[in-house]
């Protein structure tokens, strides 16, 4: 499995927050991780309506802020 790399948006601080943009497999939304996008408190909940795509189901997760990730930081998985 290769992963994509990119941004989304302009905020640079650091991600509080880890949201798992997941594949429907079998009419379950617990298919799958396809996307995992980092936001910081602020971006939170527009990572989780907006920068999670349809057809995929959002889960967050914890994100401690020591990880080095970025608010924005995205990685999609092939």
């Amino acid at each position: 499995m290769s992963k994509t790399i990119r941004h989304i948006g302009t905020c640079t601080r650091p991600a509080a927050i880890l949201i798992e943009g997941r594949e429907p497999v079998d009419g379950l939304a617990y298919g799958p991780i396809r996307t995992e996008v980092y936001a910081c408190d602020e971006h939170a909940r527009t990572a989780r309506t907006e920068w999670i795509e349809q057809p995929l189901t959002a889960f967050t997760a914890l994100a401690e802020p020591t990880t080095g990730h970025g608010c924005g930081e995205a990685f999609d998985h092939d």
